[in-house]
Parts: C-alpha cells; sequence; structure tokens
C-alpha cells in the first residue's frame, strides 16, 4: 500500500463516534465513503470493518454484559448466517471490475434498507420470535455481512421486537456481531483472499477505532444520542442514494 488513506481514516474515526455513541452505524459509514468516494476497493473495505468492528464489539462485552447472551438466538442464528456468509464472501471475490455498478448498486439499496430499518421503532412483541425467524434472519443478515460487512440491521430490528430488557439486547447484539466478524475474518483467510493492503488498512484503523470510542465514552456530547442517531441515518440514506444513483447512471 503506497499511500496511508487519511480520508478513510477519517471515517473510521466519524464511524467510531457515531457508534459509540449511538450503538451502531460504524460498517455502514465506512463502506458508503469507501464506495462513493472510491477510497478503496470494496473487499478492503469490508475486511477492515470486520477486523475494526471486532475490537469494538469484544470491548463493549468487557465486564460481564458477555454473561447476559442469549445463546439460543445466537445458535439459531448462525446455523444458516455462516453458510450464507460464505457465500457473500465468495460472491464479493468473484465478481470483476465489469460488475462494479451492480455491487455498488447492491450496497447503496443494503444502506436505504439499514436505514430506513433503523429510523423505525420497533414494537415490542407480546412473545419471542421462533427459532426460525432467526434462521432465516441468519441467513439474509450473513449474505449482507459476507457482500459488505454490514450484517446488522436485520438482526437489530429484530433483536429490538423481543420482550427482554435492553441489557439482553444488547449483549446478544454484540454476541452476534463479534462472531459475524471473526467468521467473516476467517473465512476471508481461509479463502486466501487477505492481502497486505487489507492488513495495513486494519492496523492503521485500530488506533483510530480505540481512541475515539474511548473519548467518545468520557467526553460524550450535550445531544442526546437519539438526535445523533436520526442525523447520521439521514446522512447515511442520502450516500446510499447518492451510490445507488452512481451505480446506475
Amino acid at each position: 500500500m503506497s499511500e496511508i488513506p487519511f480520508v478513510l481514516l477519517a471515517f473510521f474515526v466519524l464511524g467510531s463516534y457515531v457508534q459509540t455513541i449511538t450503538g451502531f452505524a460504524f460498517g455502514l459509514v465506512v463502506m458508503s465513503a469507501a464506495a462513493l468516494f472510491s477510497l478503496v476497493s470494496l473487499e478492503v473495505a469490508a475486511f477492515s470493518v470486520s477486523v475494526l468492528s471486532l475490537l469494538n464489539c469484544v470491548t463493549g462485552l468487557a465486564g460481564g454484559l458477555w454473561r447476559q447472551v442469549n445463546r439460543k438466538i445466537l445458535f439459531a442464528f448462525f446455523l444458516s448466517s455462516i453458510p450464507a456468509t460464505v457465500f457473500g464472501v465468495y460472491l464479493l471475490g468473484s465478481l470483476d471490475d465489469d460488475a462494479l455498478h451492480w455491487l455498488q448498486l447492491m450496497l447503496g439499496l443494503t444502506i436505504i434498507l439499514a436505514c430506513g430499518m433503523s429510523l423505525l421503532k420497533p414494537k415490542k412483541n407480546e412473545s419471542h420470535s421462533p427459532s426460525w425467524a432467526f434462521f432465516l434472519c441468519g441467513g439474509f443478515a450473513g449474505i449482507l455481512g459476507g457482500l459488505f460487512a454490514t450484517a446488522g440491521p436485520p438482526i437489530s430490528y429484530l433483536m429490538y421486537r423481543q420482550p427482554v430488557s435492553l441489557n439482553v439486547i444488547r449483549a446478544s447484539l454484540l454476541g452476534i456481531f463479534v462472531f459475524s466478524c471473526l467468521s467473516r475474518i476467517g473465512i476471508t483467510t481461509l479463502a486466501g483472499q487477505v492481502t497486505m493492503e487489507m492488513i495495513w488498512l486494519s492496523a492503521l484503523g485500530l488506533p483510530c477505532v480505540f481512541i475515539t470510542t474511548l473519548l467518545a465514552k468520557r467526553y460524550p456530547p450535550n445531544v442526546s444520542p437519539e438526535v445523533i442517531k436520526r442525523v447520521a441515518m439521514v446522512l447515511l440514506l442520502l450516500s446510499g442514494v447518492s451510490l445507488a444513483l452512481k451505480a446506475i447512471f
């Protein structure tokens, strides 16, 4: 890697800050920026997002929160998520440059869908969703995770509908994200798709994510997380629309 992508590092910082305050959006911020401004290839960006999200999620589970992970949900989710992730990684690696506009269109539509789901406030179910719902969700999330390292929106929407405490929801989501990131990193490595550019960019991003997370926790903004979430989602929605239009035209 001949040049340090300072612009992308800035988006690492922005994504880390938004995720620390609101609990999500790191992958969406980085992937949308990488694709919209052609900063790095989608393969490189997705690998870096997986590595850096893993750091963020492991940090979030520290202090005993991991004990509240719902293991039954985790198992049902990963029965379908892992093979779907394999398919997504294969699809991303097998598409050539002529299919780049299709990838950009798919990413743009994914961002639009994710923003729409995030702006909605899911209503709590009276009872727990059946295991097959998490199985189906795992398949959809796995394909998104394999392609763009953005497996979060489908499972987040489903989890927030469950009649359980916010701590259980947060712990279970972080646990799912940890295993999703580990799965994608492992699959990419076994497929021989990891490059020095991916490793270099991930190494540069680690201090960006770590320092930003610490500062955001220590010095939270005077604005409510809900306001930051909505502003971030509107900006991401615009970036998703721009990316889809760029792919079409």
